[in-house]
């Protein structure tokens, strides 16, 4: 279950990272965590480029990971990360795949009340929906157009065994960092770059 723990926070907190940059503004009394997460969504892009610092506390030094982040709605989403080492994992509906070296492992999300803890989140973010996310979290938004904060802190208990808070940060409605911490101690910080660009 380890392994697709780690397969889960990373769609939990990366599937509303496909973004693009917009013209900033002064704050208004409707910038809302709803208004950032509607944004966010109505600009998101098919993928992305990562890199990825982790803090474990058994090691002195981050352990660094970069690829790309795709999505493709309505709900399969997928990380491929090409360094330090070939991995790809993906979620489409209730089921999620992981492969490492040639191996492949598959969970189906429905029979973990955990898991499916995690994909009500996930498919709260892809589709902007503050209330479904109210039901698992707190969420709490700070700075302006310019400069944001979107604060996750966990309510669900399934989630509140893993994760201590989520934070989002971005401009405009460019996602560019997405930072977790675990109630393990550990950390992680992920750092979105510039959109893939699209064959003609």
């Amino acid at each position: 279950m380890t392994v697709f723990r780690g397969a889960l926070l990373f769609f939990l907190f990366q599937s509303i990272a496909l973004g693009q940059t917009q013209a900033t503004s002064a704050p208004s009394p409707d910038w809302t965590p709803a208004a950032v997460l509607r944004m966010l969504v109505e600009h998101r892009q098919g993928s992305v480029r990562f890199s990825e610092q982790k803090f474990i506390g058994v090691l002195d030094t981050p352990l660094l990971s970069a690829g790309t982040l795709t999505f493709r709605p309505p709900d399969y989403l997928e990380k491929h990360t090409t360094a330090p080492r070939d991995e790809r994992m993906t979620i489409e509906g209730d089921k999620l795949t992981y492969t490492r070296q040639g191996q492949t492992y598959t969970l189906n999300l429905a029979e973990h009340p955990e898991a499916t803890a995690y994909a009500n989140s996930i498919r709260g973010l892809l589709n902007g929906n503050a209330e479904l996310l109210r039901k698992s979290y707190v969420l709490k938004l700070s700075g302006d157009r310019a400069h944001w904060v979107l604060l996750l802190l966990p309510t669900d208990p399934h989630i509140q065994s893993l994760i201590k808070s989520i934070s989002v940060n971005g401009s405009g409605d460019q996602l560019q960092t997405i930072e977790y911490d675990q109630a393990n101690g550990d950390r992680s910080i992920m750092t979105l770059l510039p959109a893939i660009p699209t064959s003609p």
